[in-house]
């Protein structure tokens, strides 16, 4: 049986997880072949600065995958001469331009295209690059997986697959970063079984296989973090652990710039109301920001001002009444100090 012939374009650890799956599954060995991997090139990284290749270089080099580390627009002319037919992207964090979307022999539904990406979010709602953590951020019940046809624009091409998972009430980023990554492979993997042919697929495309363009009018966009977005002032901080409301100009500046520019979450929840349940609001930034940015906020030490990061936070139910669960922080980082437990920070410090 002839294989499909790919290359794969990706960089973090989610996308060195799939890469893994892709190469080590065995329902699917028989139908794939990784001819090689492109992703970013190695990085200075931690105090030391030590020089890293990424996850995905790492895990190519695991299964003795040939590894192009360059920016893909240097090696377009090495690209064409490769043995392949199909492109997968996951995380690729590198701009594609329409001379290298053209390059794989398939091609996708009117499309120039052979590239197919895998995207975290229910498309087109938070294209960019923070797709898992803006629904913890914004307190959606749902997200998903969307797998679409690659274009020029970002997360704009007709859609492949996309599946819904309900967002638990304990989820933090990196839990999600698995089972979204986990559930685009299966969604994969079910496109590749579903049209295994037994011969290697034509220009059309996978046998069988629509894509569907995206309601471009309901686009939202998730951009990139940065440190200051994990920034709560201690006063608001001190609300939601004594579950108070909040105004909207209370909200924190990143939940205030989506509604602002969107009007209402393109998910489950209106941001029409006056108050805001403080509580909820810092937990579900929690979520999405842990580990970085990370929930941060300044505290006067000795009348010096330092950042305290949280590291841990929860809700403590009152089995004995029928109050509400009241949030409660766990652990704590001072700037300069270790990780402490919370009551052992408060203890010396007595900020809270």
């Amino acid at each position: 049986m002839n294989k499909l012939k790919i290359a794969y374009f990706g960089t973090p650890y989610v996308s060195s997880r799939f890469l893994e799956k892709l190469l080590t599954d065995t329902s699917i060995k028989r139908l794939i072949e990784v001819k090689f991997v492109i992703t970013q090139s190695d990085k200075p990284v931690g105090k030391e600065k030590i020089i890293t290749p990424s996850p995905v270089k790492k895990t190519a080099n695991k299964y003795s995958i040939k590894v192009y580390d360059q920016n893909v627009k240097d090696i377009k002319d090495k690209i064409k001469k490769l043995d392949f037919v199909l492109i997968y992207a996951y995380g690729f964090k590198q701009y594609i331009p329409a001379d290298i979307l053209s390059l794989p022999k398939i091609k996708f539904s009117d499309t120039n295209s052979g590239f197919i990406n895998i995207h975290p979010s229910l498309l087109p709602l938070y294209r960019g690059a923070s797709p898992i953590a803006y629904p913890l951020i914004l307190g959606d019940k749902k997200t998903g997986v969307s797998i679409f046809v690659l274009d020029e624009k970002m997360d704009h091409g007709p859609i492949l697959a996309q599946e819904k998972i309900n967002i638990e009430p304990n989820d933090m980023r990196s839990d999600l970063e698995v089972k979204l990554t986990d559930l685009g492979f299966e969604m994969f993997k079910r496109m590749i079984l579903n049209n295994d042919s037994g011969v290697v697929p034509t220009l059309a495309g996978l046998p069988g296989m629509t894509a569907t363009v995206q309601d471009h009018s309901k686009t939202t966009h998730a951009r990139f973090l940065t440190k200051d977005d994990g920034f709560i002032p201690l006063p608001l901080l001190k609300q939601g652990l004594d579950n108070l409301t909040l105004s909207f100009n209370e909200l924190p500046n990143i939940i205030k710039e989506f509604i602002t520019k969107y009007s209402v979450s393109s998910m489950t929840r209106s941001y029409k109301d006056d108050t805001y349940q403080a509580s909820k609001i810092i937990f579900n930034l929690f979520h999405g920001l842990y580990p970085w940015p990370s929930l941060w906020t300044l505290v006067r030490i000795n009348g010096i001002e330092k950042r305290l990061k949280i590291i841990d936070m929860r809700f403590k139910s009152n089995q004995l009444s029928n109050q509400a669960s009241k949030l409660t922080i766990h652990r704590v980082q001072l700037e300069g100090k270790k990780e402490v437990d919370f009551k052992t920070f408060n203890s010396a410090y007595a900020i809270f």
